[in-house]
């Protein structure tokens, strides 16, 4: 049974014996690699996943954890920025190998795809054979040429919030055409969607103007990751299941910067009114969860013998007190994120572990087969990864999968994308 993806999605959503059936099944599709599917959920911290696992509000992730491992994951550090350490996920590389050093270029434009100087896990293991599938990828615009399809991270900028066409949205070109039907822009989340997020009943008509703008931030974050969700399950329905499948969702980041200070009020130095405080208190739980059930929606669309990874960038430990005050922005992230794993190749281990974003790119080669780079920064997770599955596939090396030079494109002109992407990021902090 599919879940209808415009369902209101609470805490109530459970799937957990979806969960244990695609975890405790064996391997599929190519007999010698398992089908792996990566989700990538942004600002995820184990210090607010955990107790919300041990009140049962977060099944799905609490089923993976329960047959596979729990990684404390290092991020990038000093300077934890979203497209640097996606970035880094993706290749195995640090900012100076792969050519992303920011959220904006020198000349004070969004970096994008063309500034891309390593190839990705997906270009690797389309090289070899496999087909992939790449949803919402960090700087994934304007779409390249994979073997199977992507959608880039422009996917949620939709024309029912009036943002003009977007090309090169999708790669092939003509999928952007039919995924928009499975969008979802902000004007249309209706607050039946944001409720469960809200305490009290009088937040569609608030006293306080700053609720009113926390309501809405809600709904732009909900908006964003529906179509994310709703493009991802869709592709999972109407297509065969490509070997790599990686989804990424970005609204958890969000909700923790723009509510950090209404379910911790110790940590800001702002004064901030009783009725604030009482309707935004619970957004970031309620959040955690609304990604569990999105999760649980990805797993149920997926093949049962898919092997799962679930990662996030860096962790979240709210704003920083310095000598010079509250910090925000990137400084609200916390350099220990996390990973977890289950199924095909996956070892089940009880004690948690320790790696870097680096090693998830190797420890994916490693899976597959395929000879690790030599240049790559990270390195394979192999007490994560199950003997007897790998006893037939020896880890092998290869000087680098960086063959030729890289395609490049032209880099776009910037339009009204590109100023509504930066107004966002100076809403949180990241940028002037």
């Amino acid at each position: 049974m599919k879940v209808n993806r415009r369902t209101v999605i609470t805490h109530s959503l459970l799937i957990p014996a979806v969960v244990f059936l695609m975890l405790g099944a064996g391997c599929a599709g190519k007999p010698e690699s398992p089908k792996v599917v990566l989700l990538g959920i942004d600002g995820m911290d184990w210090r607010v996943a955990e107790p919300l696992i041990e009140e049962g509000k977060l099944p799905n992730i609490a089923a993976i954890l329960e047959r596979g491992v729990k990684v404390d994951l290092r991020s990038v550090g000093p300077e934890m920025k979203s497209p640097i350490i996606w970035t880094s996920i993706a290749t195995g590389k640090t900012p100076r190998k792969h050519g992303i050093g920011d959220f904006l270029s020198d000349d004070r434009q969004l970096f994008n795809s063309a500034g891309w100087k390593a190839r990705s896990v997906w270009d690797i293991l389309g090289e070899h054979g496999y087909t992939v599938g790449v949803v919402n990828w960090w700087l994934t615009w304007p779409a390249r040429s994979v073997n199977g399809y992507m959608v880039t991270e422009r996917i949620t900028y939709t024309p029912g919030d009036g943002y003009p066409e977007i090309a090169e949205l999708t790669a092939p070109a003509e999928l952007a055409e039919e995924l928009a039907p499975h969008t979802r822009a902000v004007c249309e989340t209706p607050d039946s969607d944001i409720a469960p997020f809200l305490n009290g009943d009088t937040w569609d008509a608030p006293d306080d103007l700053m609720v009113g703008w926390g309501v809405e931030s809600i709904r732009g974050i909900y908006a964003a990751d529906e179509t994310v969700l709703g493009v991802s399950t869709y592709l999972l329905e109407s297509r065969e299941q490509p070997d790599f499948l990686t989804v990424y969702f970005q609204g958890l980041d969000v909700a923790c910067h723009s509510f950090w200070g209404a379910w911790d009020p110790t940590t800001v130095d702002t004064q901030m009114s009783d009725e604030l405080v009482e309707t935004l208190s619970d957004v970031i739980p309620r959040y955690y969860e609304r990604i569990d059930a999105a999760i649980g929606e990805i797993l149920e669309a997926v093949d049962e013998n898919s092997t799962v990874i679930i990662c996030s960038d860096h962790g979240f430990r709210g704003p920083f007190r310095s000598p010079r005050g509250i910090k925000l922005g990137i400084w609200m992230h916390r350099e220990i994120g996390v990973l977890t794993a289950a199924g095909p190749g996956i070892a089940h281990l009880s004690e948690r572990m320790n790696g870097s974003v680096f090693d998830i790119t190797p420890t994916l080669l490693a899976l597959y087969d395929i000879p690790v780079g030599r240049d790559m920064d990270g390195f394979i997770l192999s007490e994560m990864l199950d003997e007897e599955f790998m006893a037939s596939r020896p880890v092998s090396y290869v000087p680098t999968h960086e063959s030729g030079s890289r395609v490049t494109s032209e880099q776009p002109e910037a339009g009204a994308v590109d100023e509504a992407i930066k107004e966002k990021l100076r809403s949180l902090g990241y940028i002037e």
